[in-house]
């Protein structure tokens, strides 16, 4: 399926030199949670590639709409339209932002060298480490439209297959913290 494209002029994003950090970890393991105790803590610009993509796809656009053909099946997002999305994101709030917090991307090494190429290099990843078990409990208490059981397991699947390797790859970057306890007491460890 073809999917609308849109051009992204990034100077303002790789002339800030702002740091960039990727908050990486299975579904469910509290990215988003962590990513606003540390936007309030520092300024940084939280951007969430899931809630980008459910945002394009409730807008009603035909990026949207094509989108939300491809999330209901569970199928993968291409890895230039996440790009696009996280770009525009970027572009536009650059101004006044002490950094950006990146999360639920990069999704593979792919992603992650795209954009490395493309954007700037990740200065620091946080890993939220987390078992299979409470990522799939968690997430079908969510409830979200995109987290249905069958969708929820081929999620986890997918983190273990294609983003683990992103965390190999990058291992010297990354701070990895224990995400399965309470979000209270994580936060402590991500601002070590």
């Amino acid at each position: 399926m073809e999917i609308e494209r849109k051009q992204v002029d990034l100077t303002k994003v790789k002339e800030s030199g702002l740091p960039v950090v990727w908050v990486i970890g299975g579904p469910g393991c509290g990215k988003g949670t962590q990513c606003d105790h540390l936007r309030a803590k520092y300024g940084y610009v939280h951007l969430a590639a899931g809630e980008l993509l459910r945002h394009e796809v409730m807008s009603g656009s035909k990026r949207g709409l094509q989108l939300y053909k491809l999330m209901e099946m569970g199928e993968l997002v291409p890895v230039e339209v996440v790009l696009d999305l996280l770009s525009e994101a970027m572009a536009s709030k650059v101004t006044g932002s002490s950094g950006f917090l990146i999360d639920g991307y990069p999704l593979d090494l792919e992603e992650a060298e795209k954009f490395e190429k493309q954007v700037v290099p990740v200065t620091r990843i946080i890993h939220l480490d987390l078992s299979t078990d409470t990522m799939v409990d968690r997430l079908t208490r969510r409830g979200n439209f995109d987290d249905k059981p069958e969708t929820v397991l081929k999620r986890v699947k997918l983190y273990e297959e294609k983003t683990v390797p992103v965390l190999e790859k990058y291992c010297n970057k990354t701070v990895k913290v224990d995400a399965d306890r309470s979000a209270v007491d994580i936060y402590p460890d991500i601002i070590d």
